[in-house]
């Protein structure tokens, strides 16, 4: 069994997604796997700031 995962929706600047999509196409990884760890990286680091 997979990790769940929800869907959500969100609204972005599109210059700001069309140099995300592009990040995401030289890493071999989707727009959403992108987001996601780049999400990820930064609770991450909030985290490591409040310990």
């Amino acid at each position: 069994m997979g990790i769940e995962k929800k869907n959500y929706s969100f609204r972005f600047h599109e210059d700001m997604v069309e140099r995300l999509r592009a990040q995401a196409q030289l890493e071999n990884r989707s727009l959403s796997n992108l987001v996601e760890t780049i999400l990820l990286q930064y609770l991450s680091t909030l985290e490591e700031k409040t310990t």
